[in-house]
């Protein structure tokens, strides 16, 4: 079993995630991340994200679970015929497993927890032995 412990979230270096320059809605929001654990199934991931202000449209894996607890700023998100969801930091969400609208109001941090039935095709991003 893997131990996943870090002292201080908001401190660790994240990698920007270009990809996600096609999902831009408006304004020009960046996108940064890290993965820092994968189960040895790999059914299971721990992923610290960050996105600046400004809007994302995501079509997700419908069979992927994201539950996250937002750690700094705030953000919206909007599913087509649900209620509007606001959330900052303090905040745990499950992100919607259909298409949904990002807006991030001010730059936002999640540390999230991903389950997938059959397999994550996800790498983890070693961080250097001194953060």
């Amino acid at each position: 079993m893997n131990l996943t412990f870090l002292p201080d979230v908001l401190s660790i270096p994240l990698n920007r995630r270009p990809g996600y320059d096609q999902m831009i809605r408006s304004g020009s929001p960046q996108a940064f991340g890290r993965i820092v654990a994968v189960s040895e199934d790999r059914r299971t991931a721990r992923v610290v994200w960050r996105g600046t202000p400004g809007t994302f449209s995501f079509v997700p894996d419908a069979r992927t679970i994201d539950v996250a607890v937002i750690v700094k700023g705030r953000l919206i998100v909007r599913v087509p015929g649900q209620p509007v969801i606001h959330a900052a930091a303090g905040s745990l969400i499950e992100f919607p497993r259909e298409p949904f609208e990002l807006e991030i109001l001010e730059e936002f941090t999640k540390v999230s927890f991903l389950y997938h039935p059959e397999r994550l095709q996800l790498e983890v991003e070693p961080l250097s032995e001194s953060v």
